[in-house]
């Protein structure tokens, strides 16, 4: 660990591209968020709970991305940048929180913990860049936290439906800002050469971050398992409802495992070219294509804690847009992430996105069990024809 002298704060491109133990830490934090999302969502299924789950969900994935950002343009080896990750931990840990009442009485401190994570890595880096070249870079991003922040703190002042109308807008300003570069009066852009300071380091943060989302799949549905044992409900009977929440359980697992192999196919090709050819094109797109990936996750993990609940219940629509929607969201992010990168599009998993469509309503006339039956049965057949796929190449 060193002092943080302006010149040393910038990563080195030649520098080890694994992820320091801090960044592990940060991410584990993004674990209880995703578990809390995913069970706001599953309790709410109305369209105004789909939207205040968006919401939250844009704003916690969107201090990931910026910190991921962060630690791959510095060093996070330094102090000041480690005093970014432990700011962002503890922001995050209350935002997650806040996220069951974040619409109600808790809403300051969602917006306040959010905030103050983007403002406290701004002005920490601006005094420790004093002199650099990149504190222009940290001052665009600060001006714009800073104005979207008022926004947010207004929101958590008001009443549920206009905090939802603050915070969507405070949402669209960033997610638009950050696409622009960060227009700033008097001050300019971000400069497009530093998109081009992409480090294999960047890659192994999103796949990091990519796998302990599908993690959340596999630790909700333990939990849900866990508490039948506990209540003393979970006892095999043919047919019963307790079998059919076993079958359930081991589909999740199923689908997570087969979620994950969808996911690594050609990483390691997309990493590389990310950083050799599209750097620029990868850091720009990467966290707009990633929180499709990870909406997919959450709402897929939704659906399975609803089919654990009722297993024979009555399929409404929601549930089925959940289960297998949310796959649908995860392949479609991994497709057009492919296809920037790659100059690729697969015309295989292209069908297998429109039979998801195709199948989506029939499924309603099915119990629960059957739809998260049927959607793994689904990501199946995507790993079948990517390993067709693979084995075609290899042979051309």
């Amino acid at each position: 660990m060193t002092g943080a002298r302006p010149s040393g704060l910038i990563r080195d491109p030649r520098s080890s591209s694994r992820s320091t133990l801090l960044e592990l830490l940060l991410d584990v934090f993004y674990i209880a968020t995703f578990a809390q999302l995913s069970m706001q969502l599953a309790r709410d299924l109305s369209w105004r709970g789909l939207a205040n789950t968006v919401i939250l969900l844009l704003a916690a994935w969107w201090t990931w991305s910026v910190i991921a950002i962060a630690t791959d343009f510095f060093d996070p080896r330094e102090r000041v940048i480690q005093r970014v990750l432990a700011t962002g931990m503890l922001g995050v840990g209350l935002m997650a929180a806040a996220i069951p009442s974040a619409f109600a009485e808790h809403g300051l401190l969602f917006a306040g913990a959010y905030v103050g994570i983007h403002l406290a890595r701004g002005l920490m880096l601006v005094r420790a860049l004093r002199g650099h070249f990149a504190q222009l870079r940290v001052k665009l991003f600060l001006f714009w936290f800073a104005f979207s922040g008022l926004l947010w703190l207004a929101g958590a002042l008001t009443d549920p439906e206009l905090r939802r109308a603050l915070w969507a807008a405070a949402l669209a300003i960033e997610y638009i800002v950050a696409a622009l570069r960060f227009p700033t009066p008097g001050l300019g852009r971000v400069p497009l050469e530093q998109y081009d300071r992409l480090t294999p380091h960047f890659g192994e943060r999103y796949q990091q971050i990519a796998i302990l989302v599908i993690g959340d799949l596999v630790l909700a549905s333990t939990l849900v398992i866990g508490d039948l044992v506990l209540a003393s409900t979970l006892k095999l009977s043919i047919l019963g409802f307790a079998t059919a929440r076993v079958v359930i359980f081991l589909a999740a697992i199923a689908a997570a495992l087969l979620l994950w192999q969808i996911y690594v196919f050609r990483t390691e090709l997309l990493v590389e070219r990310s950083v050799r050819r599209h750097p620029r094109r990868a850091v720009r797109l990467a966290p707009y294509v990633y929180v499709v990936l990870v909406a997919g996750v959450i709402a897929t993990t939704a659906g399975v804690d609803l089919a654990l609940a009722e297993p024979f219940g009555s399929t409404h629509s929601g549930l089925v847009a959940l289960v297998v929607g949310g796959s649908f969201l995860f392949l479609l992010g991994r497709v057009i992430f492919e296809y920037e990168l790659l100059d690729r599009l697969s015309r295989s998993r292209i069908g297998w996105l429109v039979l998801m469509i195709a199948v989506m309503p029939a499924l309603k006339l099915l119990a629960p069990i059957f739809v998260v039956i049927v959607n793994a049965g689904i990501l199946f057949g995507v790993t079948r024809t990517d390993a067709w796929r693979g084995r075609r190449d290899a042979a051309a």
